[in-house]
């Protein structure tokens, strides 16, 4: 890791809210790798290989059927941990992960992790609180379903998910239509109307699976 590399990873809550001790000892055993774009990381009912974080780039999380169709379930950015799940049950992984733009990810294989628990059992509740993250959201995702319009979804997805632009001037969603409609359980259709009126209104802009936002405050006021 890199001086850019490790002040990326502190600007996630989890980690950065750790102790020292904690976060120096699970960086020593970390490793950097690099994913192209639409590479694998792992797929649902391989073994555990341990814990990420993404340094940058996008991964996405999405689970098959039977005849081929793709469900994504969330997106992963950077600063964010995962795979924690398969270190508390052992059990396999539960969905697929893939690059969804070329990204570099910060890799603590699963052996160095038990030896960490095994040398210091207290570490378990900082992986904890990381899991009880996870949960929050997971809750929060319930209620939105349940309550939010398809627009204050769809506006609320979007700010979830932007990320800075190269340029550093605005912010965009690298997603295609049928991608966000999988996440807010919405049709193509309707996105594609919500998606039109913003654009209209100049909140966001419309490329090629790729939604720029324009106008952050606007959106924000939607999505409430």
């Amino acid at each position: 890791m890199n001086e850019q590399d490790r002040a990326i990873i502190n600007q996630g809550n989890w980690f950065n809210s750790r102790s020292k001790q904690f976060q120096q000892s699970l960086l020593q055993h970390a490793k950097v790798m690099q994913l192209d774009a639409g590479e694998a990381l792992f797929l649902r009912g391989d073994s555990n290989a341990g814990l990420y974080a993404v340094l940058n780039g996008v991964m996405r999380v999405s689970g098959v059927n039977s005849e081929g169709k793709e469900a994504v379930l969330t997106f992963i950015d950077a600063a964010t941990w995962f795979g924690e799940v398969a270190l508390f049950d052992g059990g396999l992984r539960t969905h697929d992960v893939h690059a969804q733009i070329a990204a570099r990810l910060l890799f603590v294989p699963h052996r160095s992790l038990v030896q960490l628990l095994a040398n210091e059992p207290a570490y378990w509740h900082d992986f904890g609180v990381l899991l009880s993250h996870k949960m929050r959201l997971l809750f929060t995702s319930f209620e939105d379903h349940a309550l939010l319009t398809a627009q204050q979804k769809l506006c609320k997805r979007l700010l979830m998910m932007a990320v800075t632009s190269q340029s550093g001037d605005r912010q965009a969603v690298m997603l295609s239509q049928q991608q966000l409609a999988d996440m807010t359980y919405l049709t193509r259709q309707t996105i594609n109307q919500i998606l039109q009126l913003l654009s209209a209104k100049n909140i966001v802009s419309l490329h090629y699976q790729r939604v720029e936002i324009i106008d952050k405050e606007k959106l924000l006021a939607l999505a409430q």
